[in-house]
């Protein structure tokens, strides 16, 4: 098991976790969300082959219509 901070929160993760297994706990659907890794944005192309590495910060966030 490795740890990163998801959203804020320490969150324990397997070892050679991907950003797109990640992505699914916290949406079932990837339609409008946003990843961001080190501060640095993930193109969803990459998610399925980018790991995760203890310690890695990963935002994700999700777009909210509205005005």
């Amino acid at each position: 098991m490795i740890e990163i901070t998801l959203n804020g929160v320490v969150t324990s993760l397997p070892t050679n976790s991907h950003i797109e297994a990640v992505v699914k706990m916290v949406a079932p659907s990837p339609r409008g969300i946003a990843v961001a890794l080190n501060g640095e944005v993930v193109s969803r192309s990459l998610w399925g082959s980018t790991s995760c590495q203890a310690g890695d910060v990963i935002e994700i966030v999700t777009a909210a219509a509205g005005g």
